[in-house]
Order: structure tokens, then sequence, then C-alpha cells
């Protein structure tokens, strides 16, 4: 599975994408007073002004190369605040995923994660990171208090659990996607904690675009199996 574009929900418009445009600095393809889209690798990342100025956020993750990981985090910490985590600036996960990840907060309180996967994504021929060397998006959050209803939903797609895993509808985080895409959608019961913050998992509007269907949350006609670009 491969997530190919997200669209988010926000306030603090303007101030988010000269954010991303700025700070981050990711191509900026289109910008207007409702959306703006951005070219994250191979992925896009659309933000919409929530008109009715509820306070959304969500986590996502962005896929490096493992040998830039050290070079990633010294440029995000040279440009914006780091997030810690018992006093840490940065995590390995060891088992299954073996990556190392570092995460920051952007002005409209989304968790945001860069991660090196040392086992799923290229190293870089490059020796330091620049924000080109982003290859895609690699996660995003979905809470839901109806866990297992979107999870069969996902899977109804062609999109499996990682690694056959048991599906928990509650405390733990489900990962749905192949590991060797290195891409998942995190099905996560609302009022989780996440990692790196003090923020709990809220129910927020969101939807996926993936290489086998769109996933629409909260769903308005279930899902779709076009495929999605």
């Amino acid at each position: 599975m491969k997530i190919t574009k997200i669209e988010l929900w926000i306030s603090n418009f303007e101030k988010t994408i000269e954010f991303y445009r700025d700070t981050l600095e990711f191509p900026l393809l289109s910008h207007d007073s409702t959306t703006a889209s951005f070219q994250i690798g191979s992925s896009l990342l659309q933000f919409h002004h929530d008109s009715n100025q509820k306070f959304h956020y969500y986590h996502f993750a962005f896929n490096i190369p493992p040998n830039l990981f050290q070079s990633a985090k010294s440029w995000l910490a040279n440009r914006t605040t780091l997030l810690t985590e018992d006093d840490q600036d940065e995590v390995f996960f060891d088992g299954l995923t073996q990556a190392d990840s570092c995460y920051i907060e952007d002005p409209a309180g989304n968790i945001m994660e860069y991660i090196a996967r040392r086992k799923t994504t290229p190293e870089s021929l490059e020796q330091e990171f620049t924000p080109d060397q982003v290859s895609s998006i690699s996660e995003i959050g979905l809470s839901t208090e109806q866990v297992g209803e979107y999870a069969q939903r996902i899977q109804d797609l062609g999109i499996p659990v990682r690694g056959n895993e048991e599906i928990h509808l509650e405390l733990y985080l489900n990962f749905m996607g192949e590991y060797e895409e290195g891409n998942f959608i995190i099905l996560s019961p609302v009022g989780r904690r996440w990692y790196f913050s003090t923020k709990l998992a809220i129910d927020a509007p969101l939807i996926i675009h993936t290489n086998r269907g769109m996933i629409e949350y909260p769903s308005k006609h279930s899902l779709s199996k076009s495929t999605s670009s």
C-alpha cells in the first residue's frame, strides 16, 4: 500500500502553510484561502482551512533515508523545536519496525514525525539531508471509536494488518499496510496519547488516498474502491 495523498482540516491555516513552505521547505503546489497542497516526495499533503474553527490535529510521518537520520534531525533542530519523550529527542524502534524517529509539532498542533526505516527505505547517495530527501508520507493516524469497523473496511481495500497482527480495539495502535512498503494507516482508539506528545488521539475528519482506494473519515458513503491519485 502506498499513501498518495492525505487531506486534513486545520485551524491556524496561514501560519501552518508558512511553516511547511518556509521552515520545512516543501514545494507548495497550490494555495488559496481555503486549501493548500504540498509535495512530500511521491505523496501530497493537503490542508483544508476548518471553517468551523474547531481545533483538529493529527499524527503523520514522513519517510527519510536511514543513513541521513542524524543529518535530518540536525536540519530540523536548526529550524524548529524537536519534541521530547523522557528527555530524549529521538527514538529507535526495535523489533519489527527497525527505525529511527524524531518529532516536531507544527502551528496547527499536528504531531509530525521524520522516520528512517532501516530495513525498507533505501539509503541516499547524498551525505547531507535536504527536504527533497523525504520520499513519501509514511504514516497517517486515524483515530476512531469504531476501530474494528474501520479495520475491516481498510482490509476490504486489500490493505492488510502489518505482519498479520491481531487487531486491538483498545489501548494499542494498529498498523495497516505491508511491512515491506513502509507505509501505514495507523488505527488508534480515541484518547490514546501520541508518542512524543501530551496530546491524546482525537476524532478528527480526514481523507486518505492510497493506490488501492480512498478512506474517508467519518465515512459518508462507506469506502471508495476506485484507485486514487
